[in-house]
């Protein structure tokens, strides 16, 4: 293979699952040239995605815009993305879309090897695919893996990978020391995420009371505490640090994904819900101590499991996970699964983890 294209429109999560498959293509091929579409909210996370060249958008919103707007802007859109990918004279695409349009797409663009998951019969444009019905038993990235076998490659690494670039981590670096943080360990408080879901986004959420009692909490065991989030969880990252014992070090609601990989990359552990930031986290090498509730942890948990990273889940709650093949039940008991964790057990993976990291550094020679 000389030129491959990774097609994926979809959330952080789904973009950062993909990179052991690049890690994989990139140690086959090191020549290789990997192109990758995305849509407009993840351009920032695929720009420090190790061994992408090439960076196209698809913007689903943008489109049914213009097509409101002028409809020669429209064709124009599609025009100039068709011409791009066409141009790269791509061999490959392992296409993540699950979609029978952009299946014919880049069949139109000259990809002679488009392999993929045929998804509810869509994959008819596909040359290799593999039957689909949706993740369940085992992790994306290992479905993800599959194709890349399916493709004649063995995958070695299965890391996943987020690489900020230099200029941001200066800055984030200059700024925390501003900030005084000093010594201790730090610890990111990420009381969002999973903006994907969309309206259903808070069936993912522990309380913000749950994220401020371990907050107190980490503070009296010595962790520095930032809060994180998006603009949009500004209300609930201020009721936190408001009520928080001590102020925090930093509440951010208004980075862009680079400057919040750059600054995220700097601290030891992370505290969070499942979603997007979650996998930031990981690809950044930060320990996580995470909180899934209806969410599957062995489909969409940290990878690869285990080791730094620890997964909390309300105890008996036989209901759980409800979220299978993407659809997500109305909830009949309460949100036991996220009401039922204690603050305490969270803290106690977190001191679990820096002990673990204290051990390890003990042990180098």
């Amino acid at each position: 293979m000389k030129n491959i294209l990774i097609a994926n429109i979809f959330g952080i999560g789904d973009v950062l699952f993909t990179t052991p498959l690049i890690s994989g293509i990139k140690d086959s091929a090191p020549s290789a040239r990997v192109g990758y579409l995305c849509n407009a909210r993840t351009r920032d996370i695929v720009s420090m995605v190790p061994g992408v060249e090439d960076i196209f958008v698809y913007e689903k919103d943008e489109l049914t815009r213009l097509w409101g707007f002028s409809k020669r802007q429209y064709l124009e859109y599609l025009r100039d993305l068709f011409t791009g990918i066409k141009g790269k004279r791509y061999d490959t695409v392992f296409d993540f879309t699950l979609s029978r349009q952009f299946g014919l797409f880049f069949a139109l663009c000259g990809i002679p090897e488009r392999v993929g998951l045929d998804y509810k019969k869509r994959g008819v444009f596909l040359t290799r695919k593999i039957p689909f019905t949706g993740f369940e038993g085992r992790h994306v990235v290992e479905y993800y893996m599959d194709l890349l076998e399916t493709a004649g490659i063995e995958p070695r690494d299965r890391q996943m990978k987020l690489v900020p670039d230099r200029e941001s981590l200066e800055r984030a670096s200059e700024y925390l020391a501003g900030r005084g943080a000093g010594e201790g360990p730090l610890a990111a408080i990420i009381p969002g995420g999973g903006a994907s879901w969309g309206k259903n986004a808070s069936r993912k959420r522990w309380s913000a009371e749950g994220f401020r009692r371990v907050s107190d909490l980490l503070v009296r065991q010595g962790f520095k505490v930032a809060i994180f989030g998006d603009p949009s969880e500004r209300d609930i990252c201020r009721r936190i640090s408001e009520a928080m014992e001590e102020e925090p070090v930093t509440v951010e609601n208004d980075l862009s994904l680079k400057d919040y990989a750059a600054l995220l990359s700097l601290f030891d552990v992370a505290v969070c819900n499942d979603g997007g930031p979650l996998h930031m986290a990981v690809a950044l090498g930060l320990k996580t101590v995470s909180v899934f509730g209806p969410v599957d942890d062995k489909v969409y948990g940290p990878y690869p499991p285990g080791g730094d990273h620890r997964v909390i889940t309300a105890s008996e709650v036989p209901c759980r996970p409800c979220y299978t093949k993407f659809k997500l039940p109305v909830c009949e008991n309460e949100m036991r699964c996220l009401k039922g964790i204690e603050p305490e057990t969270v803290l106690k993976a977190c001191v679990e983890l820096m002990k673990r990291k204290s051990d390890q550094k003990k042990r180098t020679p």
